[in-house]
């Protein structure tokens, strides 16, 4: 999918993961979910070396796409659902 399509997507309001609609309203499991996640993309580049997960590769594919996208509009200073500190983290191990 496109960046194009995506940002049209967003802009109507479209959620891509019920943890944003959680994240807004400070769900604190949610909060929990993106760690688990994160120590998953560790894990993933402990045992392959690079942080480039297929995003065919699942659940953690699909995050790291995510979370990619919103590092991106962060870092463009646009606006996003991460914070300065998960791009910090993110970033701390090679992230992209």
């Amino acid at each position: 999918m496109t960046d194009e399509r995506i940002q049209k997507l967003e802009s109507i309001g479209f959620q891509w993961s019920l943890s944003f609609v959680g994240l807004m309203h400070g769900d604190e499991d949610l909060e929990i979910s993106w760690g688990a996640r994160f120590h998953a993309l560790e894990a993933y580049k402990d045992k392959h070396g690079h942080c480039n997960v297929p995003s065919t590769s699942g659940k953690l594919g699909t995050w790291v796409r995510t979370q990619r996208y919103q590092h991106r509009l962060f870092k463009e200073g646009k606006s996003s659902f991460t914070t300065k500190e998960r791009v910090q983290e993110l970033e701390s191990i090679g992230f992209q």
